[in-house]
């Protein structure tokens, strides 16, 4: 599949809008800030990344086997998390390294009566999942861009060297079942490319599920993947 990757001036462009929008974040009140994913109603703590037209997107084309066991990476609010234990998952473990997420996520988990299908875990990727977890399914909404991010809100949107990318796929195939898959949403960056070129260095083959944009006042195109453990013969 060819992409339509953003070139420097549209680069240029998201870097003021991305800069905007962490400001927006951190700037909430301390109570919360209510908003709608998908008819649930979710709380966004000050510095968190809400649910966005990334995180619908996926939602949009992600359909779970009933009673599936889900890991959420990255779970921010903590919205794929509650989507999926709405939507056939019967366990969703859901983990984020910033404490203000993991937060965040709990509260929203408490809010909605999900305490006892949904666990929040505070850690870095892999870091908190037990050696013989295994999961049919993962989520890893990851930050979309190999940028500096000098706080917990910048790396909601940019991760530093890659680390949180090579993480999940060094880590994946010891967590995920055989059979199993990993679904996440990648705008049109550079980024995109480099995250499918690591995929298949570890063994992952990816299918696009999913896409949307661009828009008049945006020039990013949203794509839903899926990655695949490559079978062997």
């Amino acid at each position: 599949m060819i992409f339509d990757i953003l070139d420097d001036s549209e680069l240029v462009e998201i870097d003021q809008l991305q800069i905007a929008q962490q400001k927006q974040w951190k700037a909430i009140a301390a109570a919360g800030q209510g908003v709608d994913f998908d008819g649930i109603e979710l709380l966004v703590m000050p510095g968190v990344f809400p649910p966005r037209e990334d995180t619908r997107l996926l939602v949009e084309h992600l359909r779970l086997d009933k009673n599936c066991v889900v890991l959420d990476l990255g779970t921010g609010t903590g919205a794929l998390a509650v989507w999926a234990a709405r939507n056939g998952a019967a366990r969703v473990v859901a983990t984020d390294i910033a404490g203000a997420a993991t937060y965040n996520a709990r509260q929203n988990v408490e809010r909605l009566g999900l305490f006892d299908r949904i666990e929040v875990r505070n850690g870095n990727m892999f870091s908190c999942i037990g050696r013989t977890e295994t999961f049919p399914v993962i989520l890893a909404n990851l930050p979309g861009r190999n940028k500096v991010a000098t706080d917990d809100t910048a790396a909601a949107q940019w991760d530093t060297e890659f680390r949180a990318h090579r993480a999940l796929f060094n880590g994946a195939r010891r967590h995920l079942q055989a059979s199993g898959a990993i679904y996440m949403v990648k705008a049109n960056y550079p980024e995109l490319l480099a995250t499918i070129e690591l995929a298949v260095t570890k063994g992952f083959e990816f299918e696009v599920i999913g896409e949307s944009g661009p828009n008049l006042d945006d020039p990013r195109i949203y794509y839903a993947l899926k990655f695949s453990q490559r079978k062997t013969r």
